[in-house]
């Protein structure tokens, strides 16, 4: 559930004050980390050459017989190489960052803040077990010298001291064979950022009849680095090759905020202010990119206010989405060339059509690819930035008849188009050939078939611009401040409910969508409650988290796949958190905290490490003691 590692932090601040109305502070920080991870070891399913031939020694005889029956020379094992050692990630990081700035009042009214910050991250990956496929290979084709001795059949690799490795049980390989056929791999990353920026802003810059306009303005730098190096030993190994991902960007932006009062002290409207901002950045790979919001406030009386913001944002590709060098892995597709599958389009014509094209011959018959395809995953130099419109609308009511109250509550709605996304393996395959304008097109552009077979050799899925994404909802918090028992007690309740949040694989085909709303990670109603309580220098929380029931799958597996499984959902989900605590007038403070206070347990059929199911505590219950000082 949670690797093994080792933290260390180490801040410093410092500011001091140059002038009246001027300060100059500095910040430094240090961070390492160590942690190690142990994954599954290597492992042979289904593949031919992980094979033993008949006259391999280790072979007991009685599967000699057996194979010498049937006629075969040799057979095929499917094992998890265990006992060769299990596959160990060991990452080192170490982060240092610096500030520099100035923050304070200048022309008399305007607020500056000045700043410099540069960082940087170095990751060394170091992977134990690697095993190296060629010795693999050389050291499980083993043969019989003539004088008893068992050896490695290849004579070159026999003389680069190759040692033969028995895999007939577990525990059959000697150390010495694993040390030949394993190897340690160290690869390393290093992440670089410098940023410079400078702000003003005057909160009444001028007065209009209903108030005071509030201007904020300025201007930032920033510059990305970043490189990652494979370790020089991992081609030809079982750790896929990552490959060596190297870029950098700089971006310019000039920005303004302003605030206006458009009417103030009529009848049912106290205040009306609009709200207004924009952001213009110059990209070094993406060129010119606009971020804008327009928002109304208006209060309304004492009791209710209500506010509107409609915004556009575009988020720039980072460097691996750009400069991502080719990753590999491997896919399990089916070809829509083969024969069998040339009909499963309604209009079968185009699809045959494209497949000739591609030299494809008719009648193409193969099982290649119920076997494992080689595949590389890589960045786009020509992929384009995200672009998002957001639209909110609310309101904030504080009853009268009860004090200390509020109620808020807020629509919102978010449209992303152009999101940068891997397209599915086997989507690239059908959309080649499916494609009614003929191959020339992106997706057969990444596909590599060999001249001879016609069968497919490589996939390449780089990142696109082709997806989207909508999401909507409704945020509401209650809250309810009292005192009782001599203290102050303050509850608020925080909550959720998600209307949609579709995912629209190609944005261009809109009736095709997948909808995560009530899906693990996705519930459709979530909220927390705060109680607090304060006397003195006493304190106490206790906390309450909420999740509701979820679907395992989306409506369209269901579709597809009624009943896919015994287990379809995770019920609804409460865990409590309780604190209480002492702060003495010298200073000191004591608390102590207990998470997970009923000892909540996972919904069965999760460990809660996935990208959804870790909205689930994993722990159990938990205590903490925390000590303090101020001075």
């Amino acid at each position: 559930i949670q690797p093994e590692f080792e933290r260390y932090n180490v801040n410093f601040k410092v500011n001091y004050d140059v002038a009246e109305d001027m300060n100059a502070y500095f910040e430094a920080k240090y961070v390492n980390s160590e942690g190690e991870s142990i994954g599954q070891p290597a492992f042979f399913f289904f593949n031919p050459n992980n094979s033993i031939k008949i006259d391999n020694p280790y072979l007991d005889s009685s599967v000699k017989d057996l194979m010498e029956q049937e006629g075969v020379s040799s057979i095929m094992v499917n094992r998890m190489m265990t006992d060769l050692g299990r596959r160990i990630e060991n990452n080192t990081r170490e982060t240092t960052r610096f500030v520099a700035g100035l923050r304070g009042t200048v022309f008399n009214d305007w607020e500056l803040d000045a700043s410099v910050v540069h960082g940087q991250t170095d990751l060394e990956r170091i992977n134990g077990a690697n095993m190296i496929m060629a010795n693999y290979y050389n050291a499980l084709d083993a043969v019989d010298d003539g004088e008893g001795n068992v050896v490695c059949r290849n004579e070159e690799a026999r003389a680069e001291g190759c040692v033969p490795v028995n895999i007939m049980g577990f525990g059959a390989p000697s150390q010495e064979a694993i040390d030949y056929i394993n190897t340690v791999s160290t690869g390393t990353s290093e992440i670089t950022q410098t940023v410079v920026t400078a702000s003003l802003a005057n909160s009444a810059i001028y007065e209009l009849p209903a108030g005071y306009v509030g201007f904020a303005a300025g201007v930032e730098y920033r510059k990305e680095e970043s490189e990652t190096k494979e370790p020089d030993n991992a081609v030809g190994t079982f750790f896929n090759a990552l490959g060596e991902d190297k870029g950098d960007f700089d971006v310019n932006e000039i920005y303004f905020e302003a605030s206006i009062p458009l009417l103030a002290d009529l009848p049912l409207v106290q205040d009306l202010v609009l709200d207004t901002a924009v952001r213009y950045a110059d990209y070094s790979t993406i060129g010119d990119a606009t971020s804008w919001k327009v928002g109304l406030d208006w209060t309304v009386n004492d009791q209710l206010r209500v506010r509107a913001t409609q915004s556009e944002a575009l988020r720039a590709p980072n460097i691996g989405e750009i400069f991502g060098a080719p990753s590999q892995t491997f896919y399990n597709v089916d070809d829509p060339c083969l024969a069998d599958n040339l009909d499963d389009l309604q209009n079968s014509e185009v699809r045959r059509a494209n497949c000739a094209a591609l030299g494809v011959p008719a009648g193409f018959e193969s099982d290649y690819d119920s076997q494992t395809l080689e595949g590389l995953v890589s960045g786009n130099k020509d992929v384009k930035g995200e672009e998002s419109t957001s639209t909110t609308i609310g309101l904030v009511y504080q009853p009268s008849f009860i004090e200390n109250s509020v109620v808020t509550i807020d629509y919102w709605k978010i449209e992303l188009e152009d999101a940068i996304t891997t397209i599915a393996s086997q989507e690239i395959l059908d959309r080649c050939v499916d494609a009614e304008g003929g191959i020339n097109n992106q997706y057969c552009n990444l596909i590599t078939r060999d001249s001879a077979s016609s069968e497919i050799t490589l996939i390449q899925n780089s990142v696109l611009n082709v997806s989207g994404q909508e999401a909507s909802g409704v945020d509401f918090e209650l809250g309810y401040d009292f005192d009782a028992l001599d203290g102050d007690f303050s509850t608020r309740l925080i909550g959720t409910y998600l209307i949609e949040r579709k995912e629209f694989p190609f944005q261009d085909q809109p009736e095709d969508y997948i909808e995560y709303a009530g899906t693990t990670g996705e519930a459709k109603w979530q909220a927390n409650l705060t109680i607090s309580y304060k006397r003195d220098g006493f304190f106490a929380t206790f906390d309450t988290r909420y999740l509701d029931e979820v679907s395992l799958y989306t409506d369209q597996e269901l579709e597809d796949n009624p009943n896919p499984n015994s287990l379809m959902k995770f019920g609804s989900y409460v865990i409590s958190d309780a604190t209480v605590g002492y702060n003495f007038e010298s200073g000191f403070g004591v608390k102590v905290g207990v998470d997970n206070i009923f000892n909540r347990e996972l919904p069965f059929g999760t460990r809660g490490t996935g990208s959804g199911s870790a909205s689930y505590d994993n722990i159990g219950r938990f205590g903490y003691l925390r000590l303090s000082y101020d001075f």
